[in-house]
């Protein structure tokens, strides 16, 4: 009898754990566990920064409409104002009520808590081109920000609060060469590789990014120094020159050598590819003001590009290849009210 029921036993077990076995790997099989697979630093930063550059907020905001937000006598639209300027200049003169964080520490957390990702925020530098570094920066964190046109030079015109000198034409404007030949770029390069931090959560990535680029971009490059460079015989140390006008205005004249991606590209993954992460850039645009959001873009994604102060009117006096208009004290400066001293 014993026997039998062993026999039994066996033939049970026989039967039965091939099947539970069946069972298990098609469970296994059904459900696999996938291997995690950690992004990229760039896979971070890229979809954040071209969602401020390709996205629909204006890259500029003119002082008469920060002074008539601020005189509407209604609060509840008003922007947060913030002088990015040195604090000796801030004490010199500022925008009523504006607060000052300097430009390079504008990625501290510290000087993040002052601000409000639920309140627009007016950005104002010297001549508008720290300004738009900073203002890019911040939208690549999350807030809404909007650089001053021209600067603290568009809101007075007493000089010793603008402290920097406006664009004049017989200073800052030179009538170097230009071509209207498209230049392509015929090679592609491996996207650039960063190494901002050691997290792997994206904002904590972004704010290092950030905070590194406010740290040690190049604000601004002068047409002189770029034709210079351009113009001493040695082609090894020449920076890749992007034009980031529209194409339509590239066609109307543009620096010799210069490529073409429109400001609001210049994030995308196969624009970078055009670049070559081991060499300098100089970008440029109509003033100054979109280059550098380009310029920032860029170094933010781990390219290392620099802005032509003032843009294309620096480099040729040629009103049909500016396009726009170059700064006009009678038309572009106003005598706002500023106040002095350390507080808002």
């Amino acid at each position: 009898m014993k026997k039998m029921m062993k026999k039994q036993l066996s033939f049970v077990l026989m039967v039965l754990l091939p099947i539970s076995f069946i069972f298990v790997s098609c469970s296994s099989d059904d459900n696999p566990v996938s291997p995690v697979v950690e992004k990229t630093e760039f896979e971070m930063i890229q979809p954040a920064a071209d969602t401020y550059v390709a996205g629909s907020l204006a890259p500029v905001l003119t002082a008469q409409s920060l002074f008539d937000n601020i005189n509407d006598g209604n609060t509840s639209n008003d922007f947060v104002v913030l002088s990015v300027r040195g604090a000796a200049d801030y004490a010199k003169g500022h925008i009523p009520g504006a607060i000052n964080i300097p430009w390079r520490e504008i990625a501290k957390e510290a000087n993040l808590s002052l601000l409000s990702k639920s309140q627009p925020i007016a950005v104002y530098c010297y001549t508008g081109h720290t300004g738009s570094i900073a203002t890019t920066l911040l939208n690549t964190l999350g807030y809404e920000a909007y650089n001053i046109k021209w600067g603290m030079m568009s809101w007075t015109k007493d000089q010793g609060v603008r402290v920097a000198s406006a664009f004049n034409e017989s200073v800052d404007a030179h009538d170097f060469a230009i071509e209207t030949a498209e230049n392509t770029a015929t090679q592609t390069y491996d996207l650039a590789v960063t190494d901002f931090s050691t997290a792997t959560d994206d904002q904590t990535v972004l704010l290092a990014a950030a905070d590194y680029v406010a740290t040690n971009i190049t604000a601004a490059t002068s047409a002189q120094t770029l034709f210079d460079n351009l113009m001493d015989g040695n082609a090894s140390n020449d920076p890749i020159v992007v034009s980031v006008r529209s194409a339509t205005d590239y066609a109307k004249g543009h620096i010799p050598g210069a490529i073409n991606i429109p400001w609001k590209e210049i994030a995308k993954e196969d624009n970078l590819k055009k670049l070559d992460p081991n060499k300098e850039i100089v970008v440029y645009c109509y003033t100054g003001h979109t280059g550098g959001v380009a310029a920032a873009a860029l170094n933010l994604l781990g390219y290392k590009a620099t802005n032509l102060k003032f843009g294309i009117m620096s480099w040729t006096k040629d009103a049909t290849v500016r396009v726009s208009k170059a700064f006009d004290e009678s038309v572009d400066a106003h005598d706002f009210q500023v106040t002095s001293g350390l507080q808002p």
